[in-house]
């Protein structure tokens, strides 16, 4: 299954420290694609890039991402973002056995795969018990059903709301998404990726605690913290 990252002019060089992280985590053989504007810097290796053309600001999301999935037609791809680090091996079982729900049950439209279940599912209702984990259900009404974190998503689903348009900033809480009747997921007790968040609310700023996952506490060794910031230092000094 394809990851598809988009990213914009301002952070498509510090993918890198993504890469390096989920690359260490498991991740090598993810066949990854970033959506962007100019060129990537580094070493991408197996990983693809493809332009969406001149880079004209966040409020253009759901115009630039079109240009792109107007004439994708792979059944499912997993949506990345381009702001974080993984802090743990990546569960890739899960994130099968996640695919398989998807094919089983055509009502499934999206399917959560990181840690940020743990604060924004852990109230909902059990969708299936796994035994030491749980897969939630987005309530109908709830807001952000079109959240961007990280997910496994339906194409045909992501298209429909792609369509419609709408900025970075109010892609995530449109209402077009509630009482649609999708099945949307998250799981509690495992996640398909833990994640720290290298930066917030679009500066360049490291988080205080970029390393950390504020959902697990799980962290990078300082090895791997070192290498990161030698990356995003590389970067603010061109």
């Amino acid at each position: 299954m394809r990851v598809i990252i988009p990213t914009c002019d301002k952070y498509i060089d510090i993918l890198e420290a993504e890469k390096y992280t989920l690359d260490k985590f498991g991740g090598a053989e993810l066949d990854v694609t970033l959506l962007g504007f100019k060129e990537p810097t580094f070493d991408m290796g197996s990983w693809k890039f493809v332009s969406l053309g001149e880079d004209t600001g966040p409020q253009n999301l759901s115009h630039d991402l079109w240009r792109f999935f107007e004439d994708f037609d792979d059944e499912f791809f997993i949506y990345g973002n381009d702001d974080i680090v993984a802090v743990d091996t990546l569960d890739l079982d899960l994130i099968d056995e996640m695919k398989k729900m998807m094919e089983d049950d055509p009502k499934i439209m999206k399917i959560c795969i990181t840690s940020a279940t743990k604060n924004h599912y852990g109230g909902y209702d059990t969708f299936k018990d796994m035994g030491n984990y749980q897969y939630k259900v987005v309530p109908q009404n709830a807001d952000y059903r079109l959240s961007l974190n990280a997910s496994m998503w339906r194409t045909s689903y992501f298209k429909q709301y792609c369509k419609l348009g709408a900025g970075h900033w109010d892609w995530e809480t449109r209402p077009v998404a509630k009482n649609d009747g999708a099945i949307i997921l998250g799981t509690m007790g495992r996640y398909g990726l833990d994640f720290g968040h290298l930066f917030r609310l679009g500066n360049m700023t490291m988080s205080k605690d970029w390393h950390v996952s504020e959902y697990t506490k799980k962290h990078l060794s300082d090895e791997d913290v070192e290498h990161v910031q030698n990356i995003i230092n590389k970067i603010k000094n061109k």
